[in-house]
């Protein structure tokens, strides 16, 4: 979307080719209508909402700068913690930079303030969840624990193999 064309729409016009360009994950298009949208709200006077100021700090993160849109995030979800969504755009941002931990970490966090959220769920899913260690009292990386859990896995995927048909 060129700029000409963003100043031609109306706030909800443009708000839904935002949420469009997003979903269709054209980082750049959101990142110039939310550009233009976050612009005219700040013209007016008018507080950003944290949902699209987290939407823009995504776009920002994938489109120009990932500590930047982390920045933006992180501000919004100061703004409102209680919006799964800004949560959710957050955990992308983070995924982005390569903290799988810390994306785990807000998803975990935000599916534990608001409950129970598609994307928040789904992202979750896709991240993997990790099984509890086969002997609790070991730690982890212990040998055993890694070499039973691997037999335990295998012999999982074995069984499912045998029920799903082919």
């Amino acid at each position: 979307m060129d700029v000409t064309e963003a100043w031609s729409l109306s706030d909800d016009q443009l708000l839904r080719v935002c949420r469009k360009e997003l979903h269709l994950e054209r980082y750049r298009q959101a990142y110039d209508a939310l550009l233009e949208y976050c612009a005219r709200l700040m013209r007016e006077g008018r507080r950003i909402p944290p949902v699209i100021l987290a939407s823009y700090g995504l776009a920002v993160a994938h489109a120009e700068n990932v500590k930047e849109g982390l920045k933006i995030c992180l501000q919004a979800l100061s703004s409102d913690r209680r919006n799964p969504d800004v949560y959710l755009c957050l955990a992308r941002v983070y995924i982005l930079q390569g903290s799988r931990r810390n994306a785990i970490d807000v998803l975990a966090q935000g599916v534990r303030l608001c409950g129970k959220h598609r994307g928040l769920s789904e992202l979750r899913n896709e991240l993997g969840v990790r099984q509890p260690p086969p002997i609790p009292f070991l730690p982890r990386e212990s040998t055993l624990n890694v070499r039973l859990g691997r037999a335990l896995r295998k012999r999982r995927q074995k069984s499912t193999d045998r029920l799903t048909p082919a």
